[in-house]
């Protein structure tokens, strides 16, 4: 144990000079919100998977395959081949030719003086924040497991020291000292996570063995559909995350810091390959985790039981390591994302306008510090349910993603059918959540219906004056350079 905590500290320690390095760079708001712009290739592939790889999929979403075999594989790893190549393919590139520093700035853009624009973003604002704001109690409450299976640690005073030391990390350098973190978890993740595989295989004793727990239909990755989770239910989660992403704060934030559009684009499609192989790694290391502890009572501690009983105390202190790094970094950025549009889109547009540098930095700060209080009070709430609680969240983050979407590839499209669009898919999963619909019948459903809502407004009330409007955006999108600032200025 005393390995561990030693290993524990010279990591904490690393991450303290993260922060201080990344404290010291920070000379306004732009570079403390998305880290003045300049993320590059690397830094921003690196966050980007960080991000992702969250405690909440590799806890919660790994017990899918303890429980069902090769339907976790499609739910964990997979449908991200879908999620991340749509996102690769039509937003990439143009939100970052947007130049925005927020979701809700989008519609702000492609909405411009319409009817109903400003209200289009004050309900997009709420949405995403609705999301960002409750989905790190989920993440932390993957984390409370792996403290209290590798250190033995009380999940509640777990959670409590894990939220203040992500706190202290997070209002030093906002962004910047986010993507450092995600550097450091990033190459921890890319070794570590392969070495879990390897405990597993050497654990269960070779991949043959998995025939002892599962049946043949859960080794093949045909479509299984009469499990508990099955193939239908892998491939809502696929389409329900595909829009959640599309919506998705804290990966737009990163998008956004990118240098220019292309790092944007070619990020997302080394994160795609990255992410698909490791959560594959994970899928596979809880089934290999099933063959050495076949009885076990909560599926979502194999993972972590896994690295506790069949490794050795240095190598259990690293993946520990590995793992919390995975959670922290997760939750600091998608705290950063909620402090984002807080600031940018409560704050300096409504409430405190044309203040200065130093005050929305130190808003953002008391931001941070509210969110972190209300991460550990959910946290606890959402220990035992993690995988259902990002289920629901994501929901209604991922309708947002549907106006959106048709607002890039349809010039027709105004504020009023974005309005209804978005309203009305939020009120049928509403209704189909409250009255237990299946899972295939909440998100997909309500994507169709928000998006024939869409079409129908949008041939009802388009005007020619909307659509000359939208000119001006189709032309920022389509240029070979951002001319966002020559539009702000024209407008």
């Amino acid at each position: 144990m005393g390995i561990k905590y030693f290993i524990l500290m010279l990591f904490l320690l690393i991450l303290a000079y993260v922060a201080y390095s990344s404290y010291k760079r920070i000379n306004n708001y732009q570079d403390y919100n998305l880290a003045g712009k300049k993320t590059g290739l690397f830094a921003l592939t690196a966050t980007l998977v960080a991000a992702e790889f969250n405690t909440a999929t590799l806890i919660g979403g790994a017990s899918v395959a303890y429980a069902f075999g090769t339907v976790g594989v499609w739910y964990t790893s997979l449908i991200f081949i879908v999620v991340f190549l749509v996102y690769a393919f039509t937003v990439a590139k143009k939100y970052r030719k947007l130049n925005i520093s927020t979701i809700p700035q989008f519609f702000d853009i492609r909405f411009s003086n319409q009817k109903f624009s400003e209200t289009i973003r004050v309900l997009s604002t709420f949405i995403t924040l609705f999301y960002t704001w409750l989905a790190p109690a989920a993440y932390l409450a993957g984390i409370s497991v792996i403290g209290h299976v590798l250190l033995g640690v009380n999940p509640i005073t777990f959670s409590v020291v894990v939220v203040i030391i992500c706190l202290l990390l997070a209002i030093t350098g906002g962004l910047v000292t986010a993507i450092g973190i995600d550097v450091v978890a990033f190459i921890m993740i890319v070794v570590g996570i392969p070495a879990i595989f390897f405990i597993g295989l050497e654990a269960a004793g070779g991949l043959s063995n998995l025939s002892q727990v599962y049946e043949p239909r859960l080794l093949s990755l045909k479509p299984v559909w009469d499990t508990e989770v099955n193939f239908p239910i892998a491939l809502t989660w696929g389409l329900q995350i595909t829009f959640l992403y599309i919506a998705a704060p804290w990966y737009g934030q990163r998008v956004f810091s990118a240098k220019n559009e292309n790092i944007a684009y070619k990020a997302m499609l080394f994160n795609t390959i990255l992410i698909v192989l490791l959560y594959g790694f994970v899928a596979v290391s809880t089934m290999l985790a099933k063959v050495a502890m076949p009885n076990l009572s909560e599926p979502e501690q194999a993972l972590p039981l896994l690295v506790a009983n069949y490794s050795h105390p240095i190598i259990q202190g690293l993946l520990l390591v590995t793992l919390l790094l995975v959670g922290i970094s997760t939750v600091v950025a998608v705290w950063n994302s909620a402090v984002s549009i807080v600031i940018n889109d409560l704050v300096k547009r409504y409430f405190a306008k044309d203040k200065s540098e130093k005050y929305y930095i130190n808003a953002s700060r008391v931001g941070l510090t509210a969110i972190a209080i209300s991460t550990l009070i959910f946290g606890i709430i959402f220990v035992g349910n993690i995988q259902n609680s990002l289920l629901y969240l994501s929901i209604f983050t991922g309708m947002v993603a549907i106006p959106i979407l048709t607002s890039l590839y349809w010039r027709r499209y105004n504020a009023t059918a974005a309005i209804a669009s978005m309203f009305v898919g939020l009120l049928y999963c509403t209704i189909a959540l409250a009255n237990g619909f299946p899972t295939y019948f909440v998100s997909p459903i309500g994507a169709i219906i928000s998006a024939l809502v869409g079409v129908v407004v949008t041939l009802m009330t388009t005007t020619k004056e909307d659509i000359n409007r939208s000119k001006e955006f189709f032309m920022i999108i389509d240029s070979e350079k951002d001319n966002h600032e020559e539009f702000q200025k024209s407008s």
